[in-house]
């Protein structure tokens, strides 16, 4: 597929919102058209399961034109199961078609290699119920298939990259995050690899635990500190809601007030009743202080009730159509002034 063609498919996948739009467009291209492993791996980046992934490499593979290259779609699942089922697959279609005419041979299957991992604490995420930084961790039985896969590897260097690549890719419990730091033998490399886990790691609250896979002291210590400045810095400062006073408590103060027949009976019971509440809508202490027909007590009450007032920014402008005085006006002006 050409550049300009594939450009074009880019930015249809683009537009496209919906999930399911997105992997009818993949699967068509996939099908009609021979792209290469690098268009693959941008397609299926837009592609959000894992398993829609891999149904698309399998039927991209057959037209894929640069062969040699496939393994680097490898990198394009979060699951490392998923990358195994497209090797698989990509095995299988170079095996002879011809039956065997020899009498069979019973394979034996070789032993899986023995993992011993290290007598620690390690917590049980079945049994987590705090803060998370990803939906759900790696099952166990994938999680072994991977750290099988890093303990291949004959260098530390490259058992240091395949383990970064999980931890960077993949959801791991703290658990498992400690497990596969310690299939690193430099224990700077495994503080490296605990910090990036950390980022994704599924009971966050049990990091804690992971200091246990360093004998050295200060690494130790600044695994801690790490999580300290971590959790600092991800915290959510919780911000109050906002003051308000209900229509139902406004109308504990209101309807009383109205009820009473009496101005100084009204401007007492008022000025009794009004600080129960603290945060009074300037609309709403205007229906109060409309309650009143003598400007007096209007201005009495106006300037009692500021205190308890919210939107302080609104006040003058919703009270002073009440005062047909430019006097009061002005007194209250001066008042909300004084007050600032």
């Amino acid at each position: 597929m050409s550049s300009i063609q594939f450009q074009q498919v880019r930015r249809e996948m683009t537009i496209l919102s919906a999930p399911n739009q997105r992997y009818t467009l993949a699967d068509g291209t996939v099908r009609t058209g021979c792209l290469s492993t690098y268009q693959l791996i941008e397609l299926l980046g837009y592609i959000s399961e894992d398993a829609d992934r891999l149904e698309l490499a399998i039927a991209a593979y057959p037209r894929i034109t640069n062969k040699q290259d496939i393994y680097d779609v490898y990198n394009s699942f979060a699951y490392f199961s998923s990358a195994f089922r497209l090797h698989d697959y990509i095995e299988s279609t170079k095996m002879p078609v011809t039956p065997v005419t020899v009498a069979p041979i019973v394979p034996v299957n070789p032993r899986p290699l023995e993992i011993n991992f290290p007598a620690l604490n390690y917590p049980d995420a079945a049994l987590y119920n705090g803060p998370k930084n990803c939906i759900t961790s790696l099952s166990d039985n994938d999680f072994m298939v991977f750290i099988r896969e890093v303990a291949m590897y004959k260098t530390e260097q490259e058992k240091k990259e395949a383990a970064l690549s999980l931890a960077t890719r993949t959801c791991l419990s703290t658990a498992q995050s400690m497990k596969l730091s310690t299939s690193l033998n430099v224990e700077n490399n495994r503080l490296e690899l605990l910090k990036k886990a950390y980022l994704r790691v599924y009971d966050e609250a049990n990091f804690d635990f992971a200091t246990q896979v360093f004998t050295h002291l200060p690494n130790q210590a600044a695994l801690r500190e790490f999580l300290a400045a971590s959790r600092k810095a991800n915290q959510v400062v919780q911000t109050p809601p906002p003051c308000s006073v209900s229509e139902a408590e406004f109308r504990t103060i209101r309807e009383p007030l109205a009820a009473e027949s009496s101005s100084s009976a009204r401007l007492s019971i008022a000025k009794n009743q009004m600080p129960r509440f603290k945060c009074y809508k300037s609309s709403q202490v205007k229906e109060i202080v409309a309650l009143f027909s003598s400007s007096s007590d209007k201005l009495n009450l106006a300037k009692f009730a500021y205190d308890y007032v919210a939107d302080k920014e609104n006040y003058f402008f919703e009270l002073s159509p009440l005062f047909s005085s430019s006097m009061d006006r002005q007194s209250l002006s001066n008042y909300i002034a004084s007050k600032r």
